[in-house]
């Protein structure tokens, strides 16, 4: 190792979703020295994603600015990250999930605060949304939020670790068991081998496996998870949907490869006794979505089901940066892929240069005492 790569800050980065990824890109363009331990390049929650970027309803205002500034922060990483672009879709999303009374408080709220979001009537749906069967549009009217998009969020985390490697990066494929500690703080991680990975910093990026791993050096992380079930189509050589639909029945969005992606819900929904069951009933509603004689619909076919972890604090908002330990930062939520962009941004400023942004107060982990 030169003198000029030991003057450079180390640090490990626990995690190869989105989250890590992104947070490990951002250290390597500010010349940090990076180390990302991952089991999985891609992560375990990312691929089970919705992988919707919006900074839609039921947030207070701060949660939603931050939300938008990483919607932002995407479209900038786009121009960045090599090949990312492709994977990256600005389609807008179209939405009826609420009552009208919701709906029109979601438009007003948002439009107030500045989101791209308007009343979009029945016939307009139709025409945005052609192979949509005229049985499951909206009785009226739902909402066109022409500013969201969606990402495919572990080929997106793949694309940035493989750029942070470009900048020196290295990868190890293990799994962390615990956090090494002294009277000074956090100096490393433990690996599945037994190995210690010492650094001068640790950044915590590993979903809901982070909590066990707080444990270990005593912090209580107050995260919980719950299974979400999504359903994949194989492709389809036409594109049946050209945005996000958030429907009251099933939500649905197709991928850049073609894929139909779709869940009770945008996080999935309770895979049941038997997941495979649930899978093919949900995806029996999917295809009942669709005009029969539609094209590409004949071909629609069920390819794989996912059942995602995803890490859900107990407030529901992130928990980011100081984790009480001198070395240690914490980057745990639930809307991952969403914020892996501002976050990435952010906490590399933290642990690089000692540059706190100002958001981060609301996302600290001391909120919880």
């Amino acid at each position: 190792m030169s003198s000029q790569d030991e003057k450079k800050l180390h640090v490990i980065v626990v995690g190869g979703g989105v989250v890590g990824a992104s947070v490990a890109w951002h250290l390597a363009r500010q010349n940090a020295s990076v180390t990302i331990v991952a089991s999985d390049i891609g992560g375990t929650a990312t691929p089970c994603s919705f992988a919707w970027l919006n900074a839609s309803w039921h947030n207070p205002k701060f949660y939603y600015d931050f939300r938008h500034r990483s919607m932002a922060r995407w479209k900038q990483l786009a121009d960045e990250v090599p090949g990312l672009r492709d994977l990256v879709q600005w389609c807008g999303s179209l939405q009826w999930d609420l009552s009208p009374g919701e709906l029109a408080k979601y438009e007003k709220q948002h439009g107030a605060w500045g989101y791209d979001i308007r009343r979009a009537e029945r016939d307009e749906i139709a025409g945005r949304e052609p192979f949509l069967s005229e049985d499951v549009l909206p009785a009226e009217w739902g909402l066109r939020i022409a500013e969201e998009g969606a990402v495919e969020a572990a080929d997106a985390a793949s694309l940035m670790i493989a750029d942070a490697q470009a900048h020196g990066a290295r990868v190890v494929s293990t799994t962390v068991t615990s956090i090494v500690k002294n009277d000074d703080g956090v100096q490393g991680v433990v690996t599945a081998s037994g190995e210690q990975l010492f650094a001068d910093h640790v950044v915590l990026a590993a979903g809901v496996g982070s909590t066990p791993l707080c444990a270990s050096v005593g912090i209580a992380l107050p995260v919980t998870s719950r299974p979400g079930l999504l359903v994949h189509s194989k492709p389809v050589a036409t594109r049946i949907l050209n945005g996000l639909v958030i429907s009251n029945g099933p939500h649905m969005r197709q991928t850049a490869g073609g894929r139909l992606l779709a869940g009770a819900g945008f996080a999935g929904g309770d895979p049941g006794g038997d997941p495979k069951v649930t899978a093919e009933e949900l995806f029996a509603k999917v295809k009942s979505m669709f005009k029969a004689e539609a094209s590409g619909v004949e071909t629609l076919e069920l390819d794989f089901f996912t059942v995602g972890h995803r890490p859900t604090p107990q407030d529901g908002l992130p928990i980011l940066g100081a984790s009480g330990l001198k070395g240690l930062t914490l980057a745990v939520m639930h809307s991952g892929v969403t914020l892996a962009a501002i976050v990435g941004e952010v906490l590399a400023d933290q642990v690089v240069h000692g540059k706190k942004d100002p958001a981060l107060d609301a996302f600290a982990l001391g909120r919880f005492t």
